[in-house]
C-alpha cells in the first residue's frame, strides 16, 4: 500500500469515527501499544503510562468530531494528546518523577535496547534518560523509541524540525557523557 492510500484509508477510518463509536476502536487498536509505550517511557511507572493513556484515547474519542484530517497521521494527534496528559501530570507531581528500583527490575519492560543491553547497562541507560530534560527525553524517546521522524516529532512538540535535530543531538550527547561517565 503506498502512501496515498495510506492516508485516504486513515482519512477514511476518522470520518467514519465521527460518526461511529465502533470505528474509533480501530484506531484506538491501531495506537494503543505505541502511545501507551511512550507514556511508560516518560513516566517509567505501569500506572501512571496506563492512565495518560486512558486520557489520551478518552480525549481523543471526545474530541475526534472536532479533527481536522490534513494528511498529518492520526498518531501526531494523538501523541500531542499525551504530551498534554503527561505536562499535567507533571504540573500535579513537580518537575521531576523519580525512577525507583522496583523499575530498574522489571524484567518485562518493553524496551527495543534490552536485545542489545544487559540489565545494568540498561539501567545505567535509563537513569541517565529518566535524568535528562524533559523536552530531550522526549525527543529521544519519540525517536528512538517510539522510531517516529523528524517531522512527526515538530508535530507532536510543536517545534520546527531545526529544533527537534538539536534536542536530539544535545539529549544524545548528554545521554553520551553521562554514561562515559559512568562506566
Amino acid at each position: 500500500m503506498n502512501l496515498n492510500n495510506t492516508a485516504a484509508a486513515e482519512k477514511e477510518l476518522i470520518d467514519k469515527a465521527k460518526s461511529d463509536k465502533k470505528a474509533f476502536l480501530q484506531i484506538y487498536d491501531l495506537h494503543f501499544k505505541r502511545i501507551y509505550d511512550y507514556a511508560y517511557f516518560r513516566t517509567m511507572n505501569q500506572s501512571e503510562a496506563e492512565e495518560i493513556t486512558s486520557k489520551t484515547f478518552l480525549s481523543a474519542l471526545e474530541n475526534i468530531k472536532k479533527y481536522e484530517y490534513r494528511n498529518i497521521p492520526i498518531a501526531v494527534w494523538l501523541y500531542r494528546i499525551a504530551s498534554n496528559a503527561l505536562a499535567d501530570l507533571y504540573r500535579k507531581k513537580g518537575k521531576t518523577i523519580e525512577l525507583t528500583e522496583q523499575h530498574m527490575e522489571d524484567e518485562n519492560m518493553p524496551t527495543p535496547e534490552s536485545i542489545y543491553l544487559n540489565k545494568s547497562e540498561k539501567e545505567q541507560l535509563m537513569l541517565c534518560l529518566a535524568n535528562l530534560p524533559r523536552m530531550q527525553q522526549q525527543a529521544i524517546i519519540l525517536r528512538y523509541i517510539q522510531n517516529l521522524s523528524h517531522k512527526e516529532i515538530s508535530q507532536i512538540m510543536d517545534k520546527t524540525e531545526g529544533s527537534v535535530k538539536q534536542l536530539l543531538y544535545r539529549g544524545l550527547a548528554a545521554l553520551r557523557e553521562r554514561m562515559v561517565r559512568n562506566d
